[in-house]
């Protein structure tokens, strides 16, 4: 009995405003007079109808009526819709579920608007609660949930969490209502809705009391009245008032009990809430039932026991009026337990036997059975007509079949149009890639081959320079031999030059097209007869071609042509500026020879040898720098890479340097 009680008190309802109570109903009849007949007008009166709700619903009743007279007047749909949820819940105040029932209906019918929606399946949790029909509760509960939370609305999300929560709380499974109150609560908090709160404390107190959880079920409870003082709600504070009695009921402190308990009656008289009344006359009759157990004098104890009779008996009459079933078999129960007590056995039968029919009508399979039929007889009535919608029905889903069918077929074949279209594009995408790709590697070849130019062109015809220069400057230096020798050379010099720069244009036509190697078998000592008849003009090196297998390489003549003059003309920069003793003869060697790992061409000077960290730009892509003399080394580095040729080098300060080309053989 003691947990059926604390199931009867929960706190369902939520509002918007920041007044509350008397002090806001006072602000909004100021000001309704003042108003035009309009849409701001009828949202008034539905607040105020909202508000009355808690209060008198009976002037909720009437403030509904003038909001929907005014919204009809104005043909304003959701304002229809919105009055019907104020009737609903107004009559629900009432225990008129059937009345309430009907207005959801109405107002789902008016509007689809998903705030209104989410109103009516949270109405229509509350009416299957009150008829504990719990699982259908939870069902509209649930679905008023996810609108919401697609709404984003925190304060309806709150109440929403909280009435889940009476579900459990009502079928026994109290920690799972304590995990929902609480996320009501802590969103009420965060936001300061102080009206969500009070159903949430009430809540929380009614839960930690079924589980005996005393101290806390007293701090939510006196929250909860601190709370609905605040902001006027007397409905709440007496709901409050009524679980503290009967905490201290089961604390065994049934004084504090009754005091509390005969608060909230006093309260709920003046509001005419017979719901509420009759809960409050099954817990005193409970407190005086369970004082009557410890109490040893039986004078006293009878006394008790006929008290108890008397408010059980009360709150039997008044939920016979309101049609409370569920809730009458306990008081029954409780009466026919006191009356055999007492020795009064025939009213203990006569309560017995209610308790047995109110219990067989909720609860009875028979009864369960009988609703059963009734259903199946309107089936049968409607059957003929339902064969003959049937039939239209069948006819009208054969032609959507088909037309289904074509209209998957469309898709299929838009969508094989869209899959082609989408592979074509990926592939052309990927050819124009590699395309940019390749003229980016171009481009950049194009210019390292502008710089060989450069670099190539500039030492024979500044030779050629140099001896026009020493011709016009003065010629009197020059004995006959001389001049002749200089002569033959600078001529020699430039039929080379010529040679060169045919080759390089030969090279540079082939090449516009496509700058990429174009391998194939060269004879080495061709490579080193070029080489001779380029650098044939300077006298004072000392020149050494070694080739002693008569070795060749497949790879492209101009690249390794290139490379080997830039190393030549390197070394000629290094030993130009480079003094040795008299003794010492400056000299270049060219060297071909092959091993198992491949052929070999090496350059050796006998100048003056570099660090390692001069060499650097051979091996770091990052330096574009060369030694101190001739063309950058990161020139010969790309041309080597280019043609899969490795370099290696090998100086050491004050002994020259060895420059090692390694090819595929």
């Amino acid at each position: 009995m003691r947990k059926i009680l604390y199931l009867f008190l929960f706190s369902i309802v939520c509002f918007s405003q920041k007044k509350v109570g008397q002090p806001l109903i006072d602000s909004l009849l100021v000001e309704l007079p003042k108003m035009k007949e309009d849409s701001l007008k009828v949202k008034l009166l539905i607040n105020l109808a909202s508000i009355y709700q808690k209060i008198d619903p009976k002037k909720g009743l009437k403030t509904s009526s003038n909001a929907l007279v005014l919204s009809k007047k104005i043909n304003w749909k959701d304002g229809i819709a919105l009055t019907y949820l104020a009737f609903a819940a107004n009559h629900m105040k009432l225990s008129e579920y059937d009345k309430a029932l009907n207005y959801h209906k109405a107002s789902l019918k008016s509007s689809n608007k998903r705030k209104i929606v989410f109103k009516n399946y949270n109405g229509l949790g509350n009416y299957y609660y009150n008829k504990s029909d719990f699982p259908n509760s939870l069902k509209n509960y649930n679905i008023a949930l996810k609108i919401i939370e697609e709404i984003k609305d925190t304060k309806e999300e709150a109440c929403i969490l909280s009435n889940i929560g009476t579900v459990y709380d009502k079928t026994s499974d109290l920690k799972k209502a304590i995990q929902f109150y609480e996320k009501s609560y802590q969103i009420a908090k965060k936001y300061n809705y102080l009206d969500v709160a009070v159903g949430s404390l009430g809540n929380l107190g009614n839960a930690y009391g079924g589980l005996f959880d005393f101290d806390k079920a007293i701090f939510y409870q006196k929250e909860c009245i601190n709370v609905s003082k605040k902001i006027g709600s007397t409905s709440d504070e007496a709901i409050a008032l009524s679980a503290l009695g009967l905490i201290y009921c089961d604390k065994k402190e049934f004084e504090k009990g009754l005091k509390y308990s005969f608060e909230s009656l006093k309260q709920n008289q003046k509001l005419n809430n017979e719901n509420d009344i009759s809960i409050n006359y099954s817990i005193i009759g409970y407190i005086y039932h369970e004082k009557s157990r410890i109490i040893k004098n039986l004078s006293k104890q009878k006394i008790c026991q006929n008290k108890a009779i008397e408010y059980y008996k009360k709150g039997i009459i008044v939920k016979l009026k309101t049609g409370n079933k569920v809730d009458i078999i306990y008081d029954y129960q409780a009466v026919s337990e006191l009356n055999k007590l007492i020795g009064n056995y025939k009213a203990s039968l006569e309560s017995h036997e209610q308790y047995v029919i109110y219990k067989d009508s909720v609860f009875n399979s028979e009864n369960k059975e009988t609703i059963k039929n009734l259903e199946d007889k309107r089936e049968i009535e409607l059957r003929d007509k339902e064969i003959k919608i049937n039939k239209l029905s069948l006819e009208a889903k054969e032609k959507q079949k088909w037309y289904l069918f074509g209209g998957l077929g469309l898709l299929t074949i838009i969508g094989g149009l869209l899959f082609y279209q989408s592979r074509k594009r990926k592939q052309v995408n990927s050819k124009l890639e590699v395309l940019n790709q390749t003229l980016d590697q171009a481009n950049q070849t194009k210019t390292r081959f502008f710089n060989i130019l450069n670099h190539d062109l500039r030492g024979p015809v500044a030779n050629l320079i140099d001896f026009l220069q020493i011709q016009k400057d003065s010629p009197e230096l020059l004995d006959e031999a001389t001049k002749k020798r200089i002569q033959d050379t600078t001529l020699s010099s430039a039929e080379n030059l010529l040679s060169s720069m045919e080759d390089i244009l030969l090279w540079s036509k082939g090449q516009m097209a496509n700058f990429k190697p174009q391998p194939k078998q060269i004879e080495v000592s061709k490579l080193f007869d070029d080489t001779k008849k380029v650098f044939s003009g300077y006298l004072k090196i000392k020149f050494e071609y070694q080739n002693p297998d008569n070795l060749e390489v497949f790879t492209d003549e101009n690249y390794l042509k290139t490379i080997i003059r830039n190393l030549t003309s390197n070394a000629i920069n290094v030993l130009a500026e480079y003094v040795t003793s008299s003794s010492v003869e400056k000299q270049i060697i060219w060297k071909a020879y092959k091993n198992n790992n491949g052929i070999f061409l090496s350059i050796t000077d006998n100048g003056p040898g570099a660090t390692q960290d001069q060499f650097k730009a051979l091996y770091d892509d990052t330096e574009v720098v060369g030694i101190k003399s001739g063309l950058g080394l990161h020139l010969i580095r790309d041309l080597a890479k280019a043609i899969d040729c490795e370099i290696t080098v090998d100086s050491k300060v004050g002994s020259g340097t060895t420059f090692i080309l390694k090819l595929n053989k």
